[in-house]
């Protein structure tokens, strides 16, 4: 038999034959190898899939190579191509695309906005695209500051629709723009104001959730299922009364108090202590007491893994009544790193970090390079430092005394601190920090900034000898590194500049993201 030189692809959009001639959907004849016989499979499974969605749902079904290859992408470095996509315009047909995706053994990927920067997006999957239709708030309670919303919705979405009322969504990842509910639970975002904030998880009422097993749950914080209370967890008595009933979320309930029962000693052993993470599930909610055990929690952090999300009841937050920022600059990035936890002493919303190629990027950036006016010379690295008050009065004094705090530690820093209260100033420095990955990716060259070394947080006190040893590891790749991000949780967005087209690049990348674990 003459060589095979194309057969169908993992959704079989094209079959080509010995000759070379291609047809699509037109099955090989004679003898397959074991490869091929899988991805003659998939392309069957695909097909079959594909006819019964669009048979069923009124939303958009899309298996055509353009739609798959669009999908195969997010904000990370990686690219895997999904089985198919559905884009529902119902949560009915969000319901009906998982079942039947079930039904064939093809994996679920429900998805947002995709500016995930570790690849949670993509995946060889039935890709469920929720952020063009639902994307509602379908409850508003500002007496009770609690917003219920669909998963496409993103943060800034959100905020718009609730800023009349003086309330906001808490965390605050500076992908806002894009970043939907759905990815916001999954990813557990934080974003610049978590040492008041805290994480998404905190602020997570109730959720309603599609499982793959079958069956849609209320999970909630309240005393009734669904609904919108304050932050908190039921009693024990009523979760134990919900898990009695015979439906899906009693049986879901059941599971979960049986397992915090036999696993609480394990977990509360050895889960990591650091409240700031981003990898792995919420298990430490089992470890909350009785009366604040909020099962819905338990889907922050999970990456649609447990189930999906229909809805969520959410937990606002006042906004500020004012807010200023001290800039303080730095030869060195080790001495901001250590001036980190002076500055905490002060009780601040907020400290980022824009390292010195942050700063370079944006000053070589027609739209950008006005904004940057704030920064003197070329430091190595600038702390934003950000305070909530009542008046310009107040968030002098609070500046006024970081500055006392600085003299007495001795911490020396490259130019005068700068004060600003203007809130134009005080947006412009934002929009800086908030640009820093599409900034850092105006790099010219094949080496670009890479996230491998993403959203890893350490103790702040160890903030100094982490970045010293991320330094000294970066340095013998022959390389260097951008830094930035939410300093004031130990939490850093870390960037070495690697070529990803050589194999060389690709190889230090791993060892990279292996020795940085």
């Amino acid at each position: 038999m003459s060589q095979i030189r194309r057969s169908a692809t993992a959704n079989g959009a094209t079959v080509t034959s010995p000759n070379g001639a291609s047809r699509a959907g037109t099955p090989l004849k004679g003898r397959l190898s074991p490869e091929d016989r899988d991805r003659k499979a998939a392309f069957e499974t695909a097909s079959v899939l594909q006819a019964e969605l669009e048979a069923r749902i009124q939303g958009e079904v899309r298996f055509d190579a353009a739609s798959r290859m669009l999908y195969a992408t997010d904000a990370s470095n990686y690219q895997i191509e999904p089985v198919g996509v559905v884009i529902p315009r119902s949560v009915d047909d969000v319901i009906a695309a998982i079942e039947m995706a079930v039904s064939h053994s093809v994996p679920i990927l429900p998805r947002g906005g995709g500016s995930s920067l570790a690849g949670q997006t993509v995946g060889a999957a039935l890709v469920i695209d929720t952020s063009k239709h639902l994307n509602r708030v379908v409850g508003f309670h500002p007496e009770a500051r609690s917003v219920t919303v669909e998963p496409g919705i993103n943060l800034d979405m959100l905020n718009r629709q609730v800023k009349a009322s003086g309330l906001m969504f808490g965390p605050d990842p500076s992908s806002s723009n894009r970043a939907t509910i759905g990815g916001v639970i999954g990813n557990n975002s934080a974003g610049a104001h978590s040492i008041l904030y805290g994480m998404t998880a905190d602020h997570i009422l109730s959720t309603r959730v599609q499982l793959a097993e079958g069956g849609t749950v209320e999970l909630s914080s309240g005393s009734s299922s669904g609904s919108a209370s304050a932050p908190g967890g039921a009693s024990m008595e009523d979760l134990v009364r919900r898990a009695r009933a015979d439906d899906p979320t009693g049986r879901l309930l059941t599971k979960l108090l049986a397992f915090r029962e036999t696993h609480r000693d394990l977990i509360e052993r050895d889960f990591p202590p650091h409240w700031r993470r981003a990898t792995g599930y919420s298990l430490n909610e089992f470890l909350k007491p009785d009366d604040a055990f909020n099962p819905a929690r338990l889907m922050a952090s999970s990456e649609g893994t447990l189930g999906t999300v229909l809805n969520a009841t959410l937990n606002l937050v006042e906004t500020p009544v004012a807010t200023g920022l001290m800039l303080l600059q730095f030869d060195d990035l080790i001495a901001a790193m250590e001036a980190t936890s002076i500055i905490l002493e002060t009780d601040p919303s907020a400290i980022e970090l824009m390292d010195r190629m942050l700063i370079s990027l944006t000053r070589q950036q027609p739209g950008y390079a006005n904004m940057i006016s704030f920064i003197h010379g070329d430091p190595a690295g600038v702390l934003a430092v950000e305070y909530y008050g009542h008046d310009e009065r107040e968030l002098q004094a609070k500046c006024d005394r970081l500055a006392g705090r600085l003299r007495a530690h001795n911490v020396q820093l490259s130019t005068d601190p700068q004060i600003v209260l203007d809130p134009k100033r005080q947006a412009d420095v934002w929009s800086v920090r908030k640009a820093g990955l599409g900034l850092l990716m105006s790099v010219r060259g094949d080496a670009k900034p890479i996230p491998v070394i993403e959203d890893v947080s350490v103790p702040v006190e160890h903030l100094p000898a982490f970045v010293a040893a991320v330094q000294e590891m970066v340095a013998r790749y022959d390389t260097t590194a951008a830094y930035y991000a939410h300093a004031s949780a130990g939490c850093l967005h870390i960037r070495p500049l690697i070529n990803l087209k050589t194999l060389a690049g690709v190889t230090a990348m791993e060892e990279m993201a292996h020795a940085a674990a």
